[in-house]
């Protein structure tokens, strides 16, 4: 990185150093691929293990049973009357790995966008003022004087921005004498 002014319009382009900014959100991305890997693994050894010691967890087959209120006219003593009586509907049998699969994997899909979507919001709230920070030290090792680091008022950076200033004040002290 070649010391030059900032310019501001091009901070609207590049936020940070793109090399900087893909390793931090692969890097992340990696450790939710990961974690996603074990949870599955994990789920996939329990149905596994219970299956072979005799259990048959995912083999079991689930009845849903659906309760409807029904009424008809009926005539009792000449009088028409309504009857209420209530029937059970048994729905098609379905394996409990039917249910669980598609639940595990929705799951782990979600998982993945969302926080897909906060590493990369994350890696560029702190990829920013990293480059923004190592712009102006470049500077400063340049020869420049009078450059001070700043950055957004609720930036995390601020204490690490601040202490870079001081230091960059106490080098153009020491360069005077």
């Amino acid at each position: 990185m070649t010391p030059r002014a900032y310019d501001k319009r091009k901070r609207r382009r590049k936020v940070s150093d793109r090399r900087f900014l893909s390793g931090m959100i692969g890097r992340f991305l990696g450790a939710v691929l990961l974690a996603l890997a074990v949870f599955t693994l994990a789920t996939a050894t329990y149905y596994w293990i219970s299956f072979s010691i005799g259990g048959s967890v995912l083999h079991e087959d689930l009845v849903i049973y659906r309760q409807y209120a029904r009424s008809r006219e009926v005539e009792i003593d000449g009088r028409t009357v309504e009857q209420r009586y209530y029937e059970v509907e048994a729905e098609p049998p379905m394996r409990r790995w039917e249910l669980i699969l598609p639940a595990i994997l929705l799951n782990n899909l979600l998982l993945l966008v969302g926080l897909s979507a906060l590493a990369v919001w994350y890696a560029r709230r702190i990829s920013g003022p990293v480059h923004r920070m190592s712009f102006e030290i470049a500077r400063v090792l340049a020869g420049e004087y009078g450059i001070r680091v700043r950055l957004r008022r609720n930036d995390e950076f601020q204490e690490l921005a601040g202490l870079i200033n001081r230091l960059i004040i106490r080098i153009e002290e020491e360069n005077r004498e």
